[in-house]
């Protein structure tokens, strides 16, 4: 009968670990700057390439949102309402997210960390003004565009709009 209570024992230790670890969370007290920020870790969801962050209330996020990557060959991309991060392959990092206004207003935002594409986690973020609640999002993350993507998109319009003016400049002679 002790076995099983070691067993027991053991096996809530192991799993109450493993969960405290796995996917974004708060490291340390939110910090003042031009507006105000806090230092997250994500970490325990296997390798991922992208991170993308939406408001859902309260907000903006300042351009750019994401700062401070502990890892080489991260960038921060987006708006004011949606921003996404793109980098090498990490399976444990951490980083700074800024928000605008008062570091005692409500917000919430909703996370995602992909790989290839691949949405390995979601996470509802809600500040309530002085602590921060977290809850499993379902569903796939947001589609951002690649900065490969846009320029292809560029090049593209502006090589089809030289050749309708060469063509129409052609005809009028």
């Amino acid at each position: 009968m002790r076995k099983l209570g070691y067993v027991l024992a053991v096996g809530c230790i192991v799993c109450c670990a493993s969960s405290s670890f796995a996917g974004l969370a708060p490291v340390g007290d939110p910090y003042d700057t031009e507006s105000w920020g806090q230092k997250f870790r994500e970490a325990g969801v296997g390798a991922f390439d992208t991170m993308i962050i939406q408001i859902v209330a309260g907000g903006p996020f300042p351009v750019p949102a994401f700062k401070n990557f502990n890892k080489a060959g991260w960038t921060s991309h987006g708006d004011l309402q949606l921003a996404w991060a793109v980098g090498p392959d990490q399976t444990d990092m951490t980083f700074d997210i800024q928000f605008e206004g008062l570091k005692s207003t409500p917000l919430a935002f909703n996370f995602w960390a992909l790989n290839d594409g691949v949405t390995l986690e979601g996470t509802h973020a809600g500040w309530t003004g002085n602590k921060w609640n977290f809850t499993t999002l379902s569903g796939s993350a947001p589609a951002v565009p690649e900065p490969l993507t846009m320029a292809s998109a560029f090049f593209a319009i502006a090589g089809l709009g030289g050749y309708i003016r060469r063509r129409t400049g052609r005809a009028a002679a």
